[in-house]
């Protein structure tokens, strides 16, 4: 099934997993859920030019408490998108747009990179929403300048697992140069710290110890600026900290929302995937961006929870 074919309100499912596209005007963003037990719904968002399956970790252990949504913001992942950039605002609307053609009552929101950005917009225009995660936001006030953060993101990704490497490149690849370019700009010009004062949603910000694109300082200095938050520093951790310790920070954002029970309800990590069949999902998953063939998507992340079932 290509793109250009699935409507507004059609859907891809293969077991308990869901891949749909939501569009307002010409505007579209892939959603794939992973539907969980009855609880509080979850919504990702990720960074500029990257796929959401780089959440894939972090979503596995949410979805033991409750459904995960996992949002592809047009130009990323292979979603096909307007010639005309999209600023901030413009992505924080179609994720609000998922929110509302989902149904979905007051989710948890979780950014991470530039995804904190379009989260906080989003949470900023929505005071109904109770409950934001923001992981390794940006941009710090004392580094708006692309170079600058170019060599923090290098230095960040000295500590980043290579999986991680492996699968942002891909995202960079699917993404593309022009759409990358036309994107960063607005990136850099949003000012994270004069928005977060209008959240009112309680507030959980996230960095790894190592991440450069968000230093403790900038992380304090956010926590200070909005109604309702705190901070929490990951050891041994960089800039993408949901994915090498993501049983870390699901327990982070459950505690957040749910208190103690709800980390109690989570089961613990799994045990290392079947590795062959592992990288068979994984190819299907990312392919199936590429081709923009949504039961593709669902059936390789179908593949790699097999992979996590056959370990176990």
């Amino acid at each position: 099934m290509s793109a250009q074919a699935v409507a507004a309100d059609e859907k891809v499912q293969s077991e308990n997993v869901t891949v749909r596209r939501v569009r307002r005007g010409t505007t579209q963003a892939r959603v794939t859920t992973l539907k969980g037990p009855a609880g509080r719904d979850f919504v990702l968002l990720a960074g500029i030019g990257v796929a959401s399956n780089y959440y894939v970790r972090l979503a596995a252990d949410l979805n033991t408490t409750g459904s995960v949504h996992a949002i592809d913001l047009p130009g990323f992942g292979g979603v096909r998108h307007r010639d005309r950039a999209l600023d901030i605002g413009d992505f924080a609307e179609i994720a609000g747009a998922v929110i509302d053609d989902l149904g979905l009552d007051d989710p948890v929101v979780i950014g991470h990179s530039m995804g904190a950005q379009v989260a906080t917009e989003l949470a900023a225009r929505r005071p109904e929403l109770t409950s934001l995660v923001l992981i390794g936001p940006v941009i710090d006030a004392d580094a708006r300048t692309i170079p600058q953060q170019i060599l923090r993101l290098a230095h960040s990704a000295l500590y980043e697992p290579g999986a991680v490497r492996v699968l942002v490149g891909m995202s960079y690849a699917m993404c593309g140069p022009r759409w990358i370019l036309k994107t960063l700009p607005r990136m850099m010009r949003y000012r994270i710290e004069e928005r977060i004062g209008a959240v009112q949603a309680d507030t959980l910000i996230v960095r790894g110890d190592h991440d450069a694109n968000c230093p403790r300082e900038w992380a304090e200095r956010l926590v200070e600026l909005v109604p309702r938050g705190r901070a929490v520093e990951v050891d041994g951790a960089a800039h993408s900290v949901m994915y090498r310790h993501a049983h870390e920070v699901a327990k982070l954002c459950l505690l957040h929302d749910g208190g103690e029970e709800a980390v109690r309800e989570l089961e613990p990590p799994s045990k290392p995937r079947h590795p062959a069949m592992r990288v068979r999902g994984v190819a299907m998953n990312v392919a199936g961006m590429v081709r923009g063939d949504d039961a593709l998507i669902a059936r390789g992340i179908v593949t790699q929870r097999h992979a996590t079932d056959m370990a176990d």
